[in-house]
């Protein structure tokens, strides 16, 4: 009975130092609640590509739910311009066919929608403009500061009709203050089996209206200084267009027509 009374004591001690053990745990800290606690918080490019998330994709940081799996396009370089000559006047400024090959024309290609907005940027001294009234012609540094505000008309043709020379096509007119989006223009469909052409046909500012010259308020044509001779620089402006097609989604704004 004693050897039974002794096995029995060393049983129960056993026991109770087992049940005071502490007992091991996984190492992965989500998987202790069953829950997940990675988060995604990727927001869009704005280069036409957008950023996959919960509940959709981000585009500049709204989540859209549409079909659309790229951000509007706004990877066209910064446009700096100078006056227009007499002799340059209706002619166009700059083409989007004539963009640098590392842009796809393809970005140009909709069958329904087709919608632009500009965004006025501050001039710099070192870019060259689109549009040099003489072969190198530079802009002028302290006269980049003059604009506050841009008018510039834009022209949606087919590529047809940009190859035919043609004057047909729908004019966007738009304006905004430096580093402010425009409103949206809305283009009206236009049928063609190939790729869209964007056109600059116009750019205003309100430099004269700055300069004290009422009279030409609130947007006149850009100052030039010395038109034809290649050392005297001369003030310029820049804005950036950005636009959304079928496969984007569409630029938030209010609507400019």
């Amino acid at each position: 009975m004693k050897n039974f009374y002794t096995v029995s004591f060393v049983v129960l001690m056993m026991s109770a130092l087992s049940a005071c053990s502490v007992k091991t745990t996984s190492s992965n800290p989500s998987s202790a609640n069953g829950t997940n606690s990675i988060t995604n918080t990727g927001t869009g490019t704005g280069t036409g590509t957008g950023t996959t998330t919960t509940g959709g994709i981000v585009c500049d940081g709204i989540n859209n739910n549409t079909s659309a799996t790229k951000c509007y396009y706004k990877n066209i370089p910064t446009i700096q311009v100078m006056g227009v000559t007499t002799a340059n006047s209706g002619k166009t400024i700059w083409t989007s066919a004539g963009l640098d090959t590392s842009i796809s024309q393809n970005q140009f290609a909709t069958d329904e929608v087709f919608n632009v907005r500009i965004v006025p940027r501050m001039a710099i001294k070192s870019n060259q403009a689109v549009n040099p009234s003489a072969p190198n012609k530079s802009c002028n540094h302290m006269m980049t500061k003059i604009a506050t505000k841009l008018f510039v008309q834009l022209k949606l043709q087919t590529k047809e009709e940009d190859n035919a020379g043609s004057v047909s096509g729908e004019v966007a007119t738009l304006s905004a203050s430096i580093d402010q989006p425009s409103t949206v223009w809305h283009f009206n469909k236009r049928v063609t089996a190939s790729n869209l052409v964007l056109k600059v046909i116009t750019v205003y500012s309100d430099s004269r209206c700055q300069q004290g010259g009422t009279g030409y308020c609130p947007f006149s044509d850009i100052p030039l200084n010395n038109p034809t001779n290649a050392t005297y620089p001369t003030e310029c402006v820049a804005f950036d267009i950005q636009y959304s097609t079928d496969n984007t989604f569409d630029l938030p704004g209010a609507p400019a027509n």
